[in-house]
């Protein structure tokens, strides 16, 4: 159980649940709260089976690619470096210009794609299935499906979330989250320096 906890919560922060409040608020803010947690649920549906099938094909990207763990691992662990930045500097408040989205296109994207399923959780994932062995490649799934519940109902519950604590509330969260992913990322990039230079690489 510790080591699907130890999964699903790197996920749930690189999905960055959190952060999408106030622009999850901002773009659904003509519909009902019926719809709204439809949209949620959604989104959020699909974005967990993109980063799984990401997940799952990342070894045959890699060969295609002719490229080892380890520099997936370094790589990944810079690009989630560098989201961390994003999130701290810059936020998510580019998509503010899409509120007039349809409701299926708004699930696509900008939600389910690039918010939710980003970059980061996709690589991150890519990354956790390489290194499981056997049966544990399960706890994989069984982190992505705790993710993506938990963030569905986190953001089902955005408008009440919005009303007590305000939006500041997420936006400051959103900046700590962004620091945990920059631990996330150190860690995936001496990982993959030290299995690289102290065990011959691939």
């Amino acid at each position: 159980m510790s080591k699907i906890i130890s999964l699903a919560i790197p996920l749930f922060i690189l999905m960055d649940f959190i952060g999408t409040i106030p622009v999850f608020l901002a773009l659904t803010q003509a519909w009902q709260q019926r719809e709204r947690i439809r949209i949620a649920i959604a989104a959020s549906l699909l974005a967990g089976a993109i980063v799984l099938v990401f997940a799952v094909s990342g070894r045959q990207i890699l060969n295609y690619f002719a490229l080892s763990v380890e520099a997936a691992r370094v790589g990944g662990g810079l690009l989630l470096l560098y989201i961390a930045f994003e999130m701290i500097l810059s936020g998510k408040m580019v998509y503010m210009g899409t509120a007039n989205l349809s409701a299926r296109n708004l699930i696509v994207s900008p939600l389910a794609i690039p918010m939710l399923a980003g970059p980061g959780s996709m690589t991150f994932a890519m990354i956790a299935f390489l290194g499981l062995e056997g049966i544990e490649k399960a706890y994989l799934f069984v982190a992505i499906v705790l993710a993506v519940l938990f963030g569905a109902g986190l953001l089902s519950l955005s408008s009440l979330v919005h009303k007590f604590l305000g939006p500041e509330f997420a936006r400051g969260l959103e900046k700590i989250t962004a620091v945990v992913i920059s631990f996330v990322a150190l860690e995936m990039i001496m990982s993959g320096i030290k299995t690289f230079f102290f065990s011959g690489g691939q």
